[in-house]
């Protein structure tokens, strides 16, 4: 296998058992570090033995079942960057986090309003990194800033017109009543889709997962649900930057890459030749979420049913040691003391 693969497979060709696990079999005894997005919830059980028997910090994002799953942070990253003086890097993250969480699949749907919401985001972010304690960095606090900013147009009158958290947040924070108010509803109502579930809220609050401290062999699982896989998007996203920036080796098994959105970074993994095996059903879907040009972009294509070894197939294990989910306090940012103060 070459550093980009693709196992093109329909349903019930053994990608998993029998391409995909004996592929992580190999990275975990040359010791790579790994990412493995576990739609299913395959790998965890199979591998959790083999890499607590070869020295590996194990991580999961767990979206399946939160009561069992470590914490993750999807702010502190880029509020690292942006403390560090790397301010570039650090809105460029959080630009990912605002598409990841606001774009939508359809093709057909005004793209407007997800680029509103996620511009508006990045500057509530910005003032959040700019003006807030390290504690407060959190989603919870960027859906206060959204429900009671109604005066923060004094905060931005003391802006320099070409601050980034003005030229971010100027367009909705001076648009018509109707516009702001609706670009105000679309972020609630996807940012409200992590807070209302409480466990889920509280383990974006806590920050097992710390991307900016990644040390050898760390093997992270994301275990998806249908409904919260841009999380696990932002975590690969924000991974790919750690990756690229540090000069780190990270090998990524996305198996059922078109089950989740459309990873923003993914084409970087591909461009820079990251160590990467992605499962598909077919060319079509891939095409359909990525571009028709994206199967040129991988080094080797090959399809299940021409490399699997049927004698050699693996079963999936049974570990249930999952981690027990920890509880976090949230602290929040109060936008309406920031305000008063202007």
């Amino acid at each position: 296998m070459k550093n980009t693969n693709l196992i093109i497979g329909e349903v019930n060709t053994n990608k998993t058992t029998g391409v995909m696990f004996n592929e992580v079999i190999k990275s975990i005894n040359h010791g790579e570090n790994l990412l493995i997005l576990d739609n299913k919830n395959e790998y965890f059980g199979t591998f959790k033995k083999q890499l607590d028997n070869n020295s590996y910090n194990t991580l999961v994002l767990n979206l399946s079942d939160t009561y069992k799953s470590n914490s993750f942070n999807p702010l502190l990253l880029p509020y690292k960057y942006y403390k560090s003086g790397n301010k570039d890097r650090a809105i460029e993250i959080v630009k990912e986090i605002g598409l990841e969480i606001f774009k939508t699949d359809n093709h057909y749907s005004d793209p407007f309003w997800e680029n509103s919401a996620a511009d508006y985001f990045m500057a509530l972010v910005l003032i959040l990194f700019k003006e807030g304690k390290e504690e407060e960095v959190n989603l919870g606090s960027i859906q206060v800033m959204v429900s009671k900013s109604d005066n923060i147009t004094k905060y931005f009158d003391s802006l320099d017109v070409l601050d980034p958290i003005y030229i971010a947040g100027s367009t909705t924070i001076f648009a018509p009543v109707e516009t702001r108010g609706s670009i105000l509803a679309v972020m609630k109502q996807k940012i409200n889709e992590f807070c209302v579930r409480e466990m889920l809220f509280n383990n974006l609050l806590g920050n097992d997962i710390d991307l900016s401290d990644i040390k050898e062999k760390t093997a992270i699982f994301i275990i998806g649900n249908e409904k919260l896989n841009r999380l696990g998007n932002i975590l690969i996203d924000e991974l790919v930057n750690v990756v690229f920036d540090n000069n780190i080796k990270f090998t990524f098994f996305l198996d059922g890459l078109c089950d989740v959105p459309a990873i923003l970074e993914f084409n970087r993994i591909l461009d820079k030749k990251m160590r990467l095996f992605a499962t598909v059903r077919s060319i079509e879907e891939l095409e359909d979420k990525y571009g028709k040009y994206i199967i040129g972009k991988f080094e080797n294509c090959v399809k299940s049913v021409d490399v699997v070894d049927k004698d050699n197939l693996i079963d999936f294990g049974n570990s249930k040691d999952y981690p027990e989910s920890k509880v976090n306090k949230g602290v929040y940012f109060n936008i309406e003391e920031l305000v008063n103060k202007f």
